[in-house]
């Protein structure tokens, strides 16, 4: 049965939110370049991290030591909610799921610090950016697993739920390219949209290059190799894929909306709504130069698309398993 602890209930919701944030200010990190500005870990500058002087956090230290604060908060929200549901959750499956995420959380951290250790190296900071995307998931799942709504509802199987298990695949992998974008900075690696380096269709050949660079130039960044350029192609593509499937989902439920609820029709409208805002978002951060504030909302906005579709997912399943 349900948890009817009402304090640990908002509790997994403010963990959600806590995370949220928290994504946001990992990606202003990322945004500034200033993951560096602190070179030492898990000191700052050989301080404890809340020892640190405040007068100090300036430039890229106020970005990089915020998000080393507000990421021990949510370790430590991490870790009062896996005990909370030890101690009070008598079933065994949210039981798991509360030590999971813990164990992300911890290992999120240390990605972390590698990532300063040895210089921001790209498979550690690529697993450090998905590590954070999956850590949302299970908490969401955890504030799902304590609602009044999961305890009230009553699942059945939807034909439909293949199309929002596409999606959310798509988006999943969607969050993969992008973060292996981000670390390979290839995000301005096609300076233009919706054209591809001045064409419709691209060939990817060494005149393309040529007029990628000769932009780059002017605008005072480096050469980027045609590698990089597919990277962010890669990126685009899927991106299209998602728009495709939102609409596919979008058609499909609402086609016959009076068959569903409407927390389900209002949670299709918001995952419509998100995919929406993440290409102009997308397309502002192409326009902005990655300009760090819009590239950041770009980034938390596709976490925000994917919590929504999961959250849709779990809402069209057969969970009752899980009730006791």
């Amino acid at each position: 049965m349900y948890s009817n602890n009402v304090l640990l209930r908002r509790f997994s919701k403010l963990s959600v939110i806590a995370t949220i944030i928290l994504i946001f200010v990992g990606a202003l990190v990322k945004s500034f370049e200033v993951g560096l500005s602190v070179p030492d870990w898990p000191t700052t500058y050989g301080y404890q991290m809340f020892a640190f002087p405040w007068t100090d956090m300036v430039g890229g230290i106020f970005y990089e030591h915020g998000h080393r604060m507000l990421a021990t908060v949510v370790g430590a929200l991490t870790l009062v909610l896996a005990i909370w549901l030890g101690f009070r959750e008598s079933r065994k499956s949210i039981k798991i799921l509360g030590y999971t995420a813990l164990a992300l959380v911890i290992i999120q951290g240390l990605l972390g610090g590698l990532t300063v250790l040895f210089y921001l190296p790209t498979i550690i900071s690529l697993l450090h950016g998905v590590i954070a995307q999956t850590f949302l998931l299970i908490l969401i799942f955890i504030a799902f697993l304590l609602s009044k709504e999961f305890s009230n509802h009553s699942f059945e199987e939807d034909l439909n739920k293949k199309y929002i298990l596409w999606l959310l695949s798509v988006i999943y992998i969607q969050l993969i390219i992008g973060a292996w974008m981000r670390h390979t900075n290839s995000g301005l690696a096609i300076f233009d949209f919706p054209l591809t380096a001045e064409y419709w269709i691209p060939m990817f050949n060494n005149e393309m290059l040529t007029v990628i660079n000769d932009w780059r130039f002017e605008v005072d960044l480096p050469d980027v190799t045609l590698f990089q350029v597919v990277i962010h192609f890669i990126h685009r593509c899927n991106g299209y894929i998602i728009f495709g499937l939102a609409g596919l989902l979008g058609y499909k439920f609402l086609k016959d909306k009076n068959r569903c609820s409407k927390r389900i029709i209002n949670n299709v409208y918001l995952i419509l709504t998100l995919v929406v805002l993440q290409i102009i978002f997308g397309a502002f951060a192409i326009w902005t130069l990655k300009g760090p504030v819009i590239t950041s909302i770009h980034v938390v906005n596709g976490a925000a698309v994917m919590g929504a579709t999961f959250l849709l997912l779990l809402r069209m399943s057969d969970l009752t398993l899980l009730k006791n």
